[in-house]
């Protein structure tokens, strides 16, 4: 009996890494083609003001695992105790972002079974009153209103630090990657975010395909996502449970 032929699952997060081990461990190839940029930083004016505030917060948001990356980046420059966060409760928007807070050594008070802006920030108020509570919402430049909307709504005091910026990338059409997905297609794409779908749309020309590749199947990771592939007239074929690396292989393998 013939060997059934493995899929090719075209990644475009600016770190494929993790995603990429968790497939090829279900003996799947990945090809990656970054369609976005992540820049860590926060704007100096912005970040002083937070920091003097460090320590009367009652809780702290990290929207995704970037955020906590360019967090705790500005956190060390200006702090060397840990204990300078406080006793700030913590949550994290999914268990991808809990797993790089426990880097820190730091574990989230508050992770919800649904990984949206939103549903945490109803976690949180599912977890304790915040009527009057100061809490710090560590976010990227994309970030939507959800999140404040919801918290406020509870009458919480709300401060926000944009930590990194998402950008999209220009495709080098002459990449072996680029020229390897012009040539052959792949089974899957996956679209971690609305940007990344926005920078596939522009980048078109230089991955358009030969016409005996393969058409993708598309993966979208939440509903966001999948709305800004509808938008540009294509179809999402599945829609990953969350962003960790098991459910987006999941998605992919269910195909």
């Amino acid at each position: 009996m013939a060997k059934p032929k493995s899929k090719r699952v075209l990644l475009t997060r600016a770190d494929n890494s993790a995603v990429s081990d968790a497939l090829a461990s279900r003996g799947v190839e990945t090809i990656s083609i970054p369609l976005v940029k992540i820049s860590l930083g926060a704007k100096s004016d912005d970040a002083s003001d937070i920091f003097e505030e460090m320590g009367r917060y009652d809780w702290i948001t990290f929207s995704s695992a970037n955020g906590v990356r360019g967090f705790f980046g500005e956190f060390l420059e200006r702090f060397d105790d840990i204990r300078s966060l406080g006793l700030a409760r913590i949550a994290c928007v999914g268990e991808a972002t809990a797993r790089e807070l426990r880097k820190y050594h730091l574990r989230a008070d508050v992770v919800p079974a649904v990984s949206t802006a939103a549903d945490m920030a109803r976690a949180v108020a599912e977890y304790e009153t915040i009527e009057n509570l100061k809490i710090l919402c560590v976010i990227g430049n994309l970030a939507g209103n959800e999140l404040f909307e919801i918290l406020e709504k509870h009458n919480a005091i709300v401060d926000e630090l944009e930590v990194y910026t998402t950008t999209p990338t220009e495709v080098d059409e002459n990449s072996p990657e680029a020229g390897s997905f012009r040539e052959h297609g792949a089974d899957v794409v996956v679209f971690a975010s609305p940007s990344a779908v926005d920078s596939f749309a522009k980048n078109a020309e230089k991955l358009a395909l030969s016409p005996k590749a393969a058409k993708p199947k598309i993966v979208a990771i939440g509903a966001k996502t999948a709305a800004a592939v509808e938008k540009y007239g294509m179809k999402v074929a599945a829609v990953a449970a969350s962003p960790s690396p098991e459910d987006i292989a999941d998605a992919v393998c269910g195909l």
